[in-house]
C-alpha cells in the first residue's frame, strides 16, 4: 500500500487545513490537518495518529504505519496457504 502525503508550505498556510487521505486505488485511509503554529496532524485507518514538525516526518511515519500492515496482511496469507 502506498499513500503519499501532499507537500504543504506552513508558511504560506493562514488557517487551519485539512486533506484526505487516498491509497493508491483511491480508497480513504485518514485524514491529513496542518496550520501554521499547529504543526501537521496525520490520522489512518481510524486509529493511528501522529503530530509531527515537518513533512518528511509524516511521510515517515504513514510509510511506517503501512509496512507494518502490509507485513500483517503477508503473514495472514502466508499462514491460510
Amino acid at each position: 500500500m502506498e499513500i503519499k502525503l501532499p507537500e504543504t508550505d506552513l508558511k504560506s498556510v493562514q488557517r487551519l487545513g485539512s486533506t484526505e487521505l487516498k491509497d493508491e486505488s483511491g480508497g480513504h485511509v485518514g485524514q491529513y490537518f496542518f496550520g501554521k503554529g499547529q504543526g501537521r496532524t496525520v490520522f489512518l485507518f481510524g486509529k493511528y495518529k501522529g503530530t509531527f514538525k515537518t513533512h518528511a516526518e509524516c511521510q515517515a511515519f504513514i510509510d511506517g504505519v503501512t509496512a507494518v500492515i502490509d507485513d500483517n496482511r503477508r503473514s495472514r496469507s502466508e499462514a491460510t496457504s
